[in-house]
């Protein structure tokens, strides 16, 4: 009788320090899997062609391999980068995912949103009205100088965000 008593305490110490050990590999893949989420960078790279037409092209990078929809808003547009399709990231692979080109003026105000989501933007109702929230959200500015022939670097300033 005493060896049957003796023998339960093991088996729930057994069972208590697997249990243990399984709730805290759970816990360790979880937080492995915050830690290894992708930091997404993004910038605005503006030309001036020779006519006086700026473009502004929208380019992103990401330190793991990821996948997002990107949202490109500025003066007068709205778009789904590349046709609403979601856009595969690969570490040290910057891509240029959408551009839009237009006549700008001195002393106007440029103003770039840019968001990413975690999935495609199928609709033009979606992409000008987003039902989910944003991975991440990046705002670029700038003013227009008089006779500007050479953009300032200012737009491609990488802005990087942890999703």
């Amino acid at each position: 009788m005493a060896l049957l008593h003796s023998g339960r305490p093991n088996r729930l110490r057994t069972w208590r320090a697997v249990l243990t050990a399984v709730g805290a590999l759970a816990l360790d893949v979880t937080l492995a899997e915050r830690a290894r989420a992708a930091e997404v960078c993004a910038w605005v790279v503006e030309s001036v062609d020779s006519d006086g037409g700026h473009k502004f092209e929208l380019n992103l990078s990401a330190d793991a391999p990821t996948s997002v929809a990107a949202r490109f808003e500025g003066p007068n547009f709205t778009s789904g980068s590349m046709g609403g399709d979601m856009i595969g990231l690969s570490p040290g692979e910057p891509k240029d995912v959408d551009g839009e080109g237009f006549d700008v003026l001195a002393g106007e105000d440029l103003r770039f949103d840019v968001q990413l989501f975690d999935h495609p933007l199928a609709s033009l109702e979606e992409m000008e009205h987003p039902t989910r929230a944003a991975l991440a959200e990046f705002v670029f500015e700038r003013k227009v100088g008089e006779d500007e022939r050479t953009p300032p670097p200012i737009l491609s300033s990488k802005q990087c965000k942890r999703l």
